[in-house]
């Protein structure tokens, strides 16, 4: 591991992503930010005149228009301030494109009131209409929207808070990126190495205990020292979604996030409890880590070592993408063409450099293809990681060439599928090729069991905190770094029973940036079960569970989320579903065990 993160500009230009394929030059940014603010000006003639079909087509098509260019431009922005957050130039223009996405959202606030204001009768008949065909899906929301729908002057007064609201996700990832400062910590040899966002994970793989518990106090006490600062930034966060919530008439701001995937809140309530009953295998599978790697008192600064020696994967990353595209062979020759045309045309942003965001993730427009931001250390996680963000990049490449841009994005319901399929495909087929090899497959057992617990496991006690801290507000009680830790720390707890619970883990929630966009953790977990049916599915069967998963890949938001899933094969409105894959995961404990204590 590096003592030093390198400057972006010592970064290799193949290893860096292309974003001039979403603008070619400033120049090109501001001439679209310009026919944006002209389309906007231009928009509230189209109040009041939604009656005639007509006219409303122009209007669905302008607010289109509008809604296309910002999405450019603030994606752009987003991901140039996302390469160095130290930079003020594209903070600036990060904060100009989101003001501009609120005055689209401001400007085309009049547009579903006066819809539902019209005669009964009338959204149906513009839905069937010849020339809204891209509309329909839209317009359909619109009328299942009603309930939760204020006046037009009501509507146009929520949509100007937006930037209010999209505020303390901004400050966190400024403090959290740009400005919070971590100490250095001991290295494998003694030497101090920079303890980053990025760093933290492998330093905690780390098989000697001091790095560990270095960087484990490093993370925690930095955190701690802003036990002011991030429970206000929470706390108002929390607070946002409970104020749209009610505004929109919702029984609570969870009922608020799971009503536009239409996902019943059976669902989420029913993973949490499913996953209750699996904690205490997820407690024996942990014990036995701790045997495996010597200490009888195992922490939460134990959990990430990996407990099979002998076996990794830790590969140049040219090497590691060749190897994900060639697990990945049961999804066609055309899909792995385009993932090496990925690599070719720079859609990947590989390293670690100073300042950039930390993390991994897949974003893009409908006018360019994907881009994936990575972080990349040589290790089998890294390789996964690839893989996962890649089946976004690909579920978004299929879904883009197949549906108009009013039905290509897709909900993040579904997105944790396509992703956790491909990092699924790569392990099985790992799996496959080590299979006479037992330290490797005790090795690659551990990996999947490591991803239900980061993935089911964890991230469904990250929706219960989620859960439990915004009904806090709803009480009306503080949330507090007393209070917020007191949850977390008893959840942890809870979901780690056998294991001793160092007092700094209740700090953890602090870092966690997906509390700023609520209710989404949940998705994780419930992805993870689908996928683990679909991977399993597409091995066993071959052409057909494919061609049902290609089909799914390229539907975007034209069904409802649960529709989708079903339409690749998998029911997740029935528990069964995530009782199916956590018995997998026991089965799995059960066969690691046998490998590992014989």
């Amino acid at each position: 591991m590096s003592d030093r993160t390198p400057e972006r500009g010592e970064i290799a230009l193949r290893d860096k992503w292309k974003l001039e394929d979403i603008y070619p030059s400033q120049e090109a940014w501001e001439a679209d930010y310009k026919k944006a603010g002209e389309l906007l000006a231009a928009f509230p003639a189209y109040e009041g005149r939604l009656g005639s079909l007509e006219t409303l087509r122009e209007a669905l098509r302008a607010a289109t228009e509008i809604e296309r260019l910002g999405e450019s431009l603030y994606t752009y922005a987003r991901m140039k301030r996302d390469e160095d957050n130290r930079k003020d130039e594209y903070q600036a223009l990060s904060e100009r494109a989101q003001s501009l996405l609120v005055q689209a959202e401001t400007a085309a606030a009049f547009v579903q009131p006066e819809l539902l204001a019209q005669p009964t009768g009338y959204i149906g008949q513009a839905a069937a209409a010849p020339g809204f065909e891209d509309y329909r899906v839209q317009l359909n929301e619109i009328e299942r929207q009603r309930p939760h729908t204020l006046s037009a002057a009501e509507e146009r007064l929520v949509a100007m808070t937006g930037d209010m609201g999209a505020a303390p996700d901004t400050i966190f990832s400024m403090l959290s990126d740009a400005d919070m400062k971590f100490p250095q910590v001991p290295g494998e040899d003694g030497k101090p190495v920079e303890l980053t966002h990025s760093s933290y994970i492998p330093l905690m793989m780390s098989r000697n205990r001091d790095v560990r518990r270095a960087a484990f106090a490093g993370m925690y006490e930095t955190h701690k020292a802003f036990s002011a600062t991030i429970p206000a930034i929470y706390s108002a966060s929390v607070k946002a979604d409970v104020f749209y919530a009610r505004a929109a008439k919702h029984e609570s701001a969870l009922a608020a996030r799971l009503f536009p995937d239409a996902v019943p809140q059976d669902v989420y309530s029913g993973l949490i409890g499913t996953v209750h009953r699996h904690v205490d295998k997820l407690g024996r599978y942990m014990t036995r880590k701790g045997e495996q790697i010597g200490v009888s008192d195992m922490g939460m600064e134990d959990v990430y070592v990996p407990a099979v020696e002998g076996f990794d994967i830790k590969l140049p990353f040219d090497e590691a993408y060749a190897l994900m595209v060639d697990c990945l062979k049961p999804l066609g020759a055309d899909y792995q063409a385009t993932l090496r045309k990925a690599r070719e045309e720079r859609w990947i942003d590989v390293y670690e450099n100073a300042g950039k965001s930390s993390g991994a993730y897949s974003w893009g427009t409908y006018d360019s293809h994907p881009f994936v931001l990575m972080n990349y250390h040589p290790s089998l996680d890294s390789l996964l990681t690839i893989a996962h963000e890649m089946g976004h990049s690909m579920h978004t490449y299929y879904s883009n060439a197949a549906q108009p841009y009013t039905t290509a994005g897709y909900s993040l319901f579904v997105a944790e599928v396509a992703s956790t399929t491909n990092e699924c495909l790569v392990l099985m087929e790992l799996m496959e090729r080590y299979k006479d090899d037992k330290k490797a497959q005790a090795y690659l057992i551990a990996q999947l069991l490591e991803n239900f617990r980061t993935t089911v496991f964890r991230q469904t006690m990250f929706a219960e905190f989620e859960r439990d801290a915004h009904a806090m507000a709803e009480r009306g009680e503080p949330l507090t770094a007393e209070s917020l830790n007191a949850v977390y720390a008893a959840l942890n707890a809870r979901y780690y029973p056998t294991l001793r619970q160092n007092e700094l883990i209740a700090y953890e929630w602090m870092r966690i940036p997906h509390f700023y966009r609520a209710f989404y953790v949940y998705k994780y977990a419930t992805g993870f079960s689908a996928a683990m049916a679909l991977a399993s599915g597409i091995r066993r069967e071959g052409a057909p569970a494919v061609e049902r998963y290609r089909k799914f890949l390229s539907l975007g938001c034209s069904l409802h989320p649960i529709d989708l899933l079903k339409v690749a094969g998998v029911d997740m409105s029935d528990p069964a579903s995530v009782e199916t894959a956590l018995g997998e995961f026991d089965r799995l404990v059960d066969r690691y065990l046998e490998l590992t204590e014989g």
